[in-house]
Formats: C-alpha cells, sequence, structure tokens
C-alpha cells in the first residue's frame, strides 16, 4: 500500500515472461501436447479461482505468465473487479492496456451508448465473462497468434467486435473441428457457455488423446 490511489500488486518473476511473447519465440518448437498442455494450466487454475469465489474478470495473454518448466500461470486475478470497485468504469480498468480486448467477453464491452449517459450501468466481470476469455487463451495456444492477430490495430479489432465479429477459423491442422467447436461454445451467450469443469475436462481429455496418439 501506499503507492497511489490504488494498491500495487507483485507476483513472482516467471522466466519465461508472458504467454504471448512465449509463443511468439517457441511457435515453431512447441508441440500439440505442449500447447495442450499450456490450455490445461490455465483452465485449472481458473478452476481454482472460480472455486474460491475469485472472478479473474482479465485473462489475456499478457497476464498468462510462464514458468521455467514451461507451465502457465495465471496473474493478476481479481485486479479488474478490485479496481473497478475502486471506482472507474469498467472499459477504462479492465482494458485500458494495449490489446486486451482481443480476449474480453462481448458484455464487458459495453459497446452500446446507455440511456442516461450519466449514470451509466455497471459492467462487472463474471465467471461466464472469464470462460469467453479462456476461449480467446485456447485459440491462441493452438495457433500461436494472439486473437484477430489478422488486424494490427486495436481499434480495428473494436469495430469489427461491435459488428458481432469473432475470430476467424484457423486451418484444421492448427485446430480441429472438435476443437473449434468448444472454443466457439466459449463464445456463444452466457447461458450456453461451458463451465470451468467442462473447460478442465476437455483440454484434460485433448491433452490425454495427444499422448495416446504418441504410442
Amino acid at each position: 500500500m501506499g503507492f497511489g490511489r490504488f494498491p500495487a500488486m507483485v507476483c513472482p518473476w516467471l522466466e519465461n515472461g508472458p504467454l504471448t511473447s512465449y509463443l511468439e519465440r517457441e511457435r515453431d518448437s512447441l508441440s500439440a501436447g505442449q500447447r495442450l498442455a499450456l490450455a490445461h494450466d490455465v483452465a485449472m487454475g481458473l478452476q481454482y479461482l472460480h472455486s474460491q469465489s475469485v472472478v479473474h474478470g482479465d485473462l489475456s495473454g499478457s497476464n498468462v505468465l510462464i514458468r521455467a518448466n514451461g507451465k502457465a500461470c495465471i496473474a493478476d486475478a481479481g485486479l479488474s473487479t478490485l479496481l473497478t470497485a475502486l471506482g472507474g468504469p469498467t472499459l477504462v480498468t479492465s482494458f485500458g492496456s494495449r490489446g486486451t480486448l482481443r480476449w474480453a467477453a462481448t458484455e464487458l464491452l459495453d459497446l452500446e451508448l446507455p440511456e442516461d449517459e450519466e449514470n451509466p450501468p455497471q459492467v462487472v466481470p463474471t465467471p461466464g465473462s472469464d470462460i469467453y476469455s479462456f476461449g480467446g487463451i485456447m485459440l491462441q495456444v493452438l495457433t500461436g497468434r494472439v486473437p484477430y492477430h489478422y488486424y494490427s490495430r486495436d481499434e480495428w479489432v473494436l469495430l469489427v467486435r461491435s459488428k458481432g465479429e469473432t475470430p476467424k477459423r484457423p486451418d484444421q491442422s492448427l485446430v480441429t473441428q472438435r476443437q473449434w467447436a468448444f472454443i466457439e461454445r466459449c463464445w456463444a451467450s452466457v447461458e450456453s457457455r461451458p463451465s470451468v469443469d467442462e473447460i478442465v475436462e476437455f483440454t484434460r481429455n485433448e491433452l490425454i488423446q495427444v499422448v495416446l496418439c504418441q504410442f
């Protein structure tokens, strides 16, 4: 405390840095199993957070960090919820960092003009919004590219998202039809998204299938 308006958060140093830069460096060397292991790590991290009634609220390739042994860890858990509670609109506090909106749940973007501009409705992250973001994480680890990578500017991403455009289907050599169908479920309406237990089970089963195919 005592660093300004907000508390300061300190986390351990993880040698391989954020997921996005890790995938950029290791894109051609990671096996399918290693990629699915990353997705499964994130799924289990979310499962733990939700079991403790903690919503991450801002899951992206920047706050999934990679240990020296290749294990993925979630950072900044609950930070956006804390910042929103301390004051300020969710769009400013949660999505102020460049690129975060590429993973953010549609309902958090608050793309429609409020009826009362002086008292806009408070947009609060939920477990369902974390599931939406996980869909983007899974797409990223399987392809090695951030969601909407074909749009270089965040302004363009915001524009197409306002029109309801989700990321394009990647080549089947990178993402199988079963995996793509599951990712799309993560991006569906809130009530249709899988639970955190389902994403853990799905990533575990996908990882097992890859391991079995090696024998």
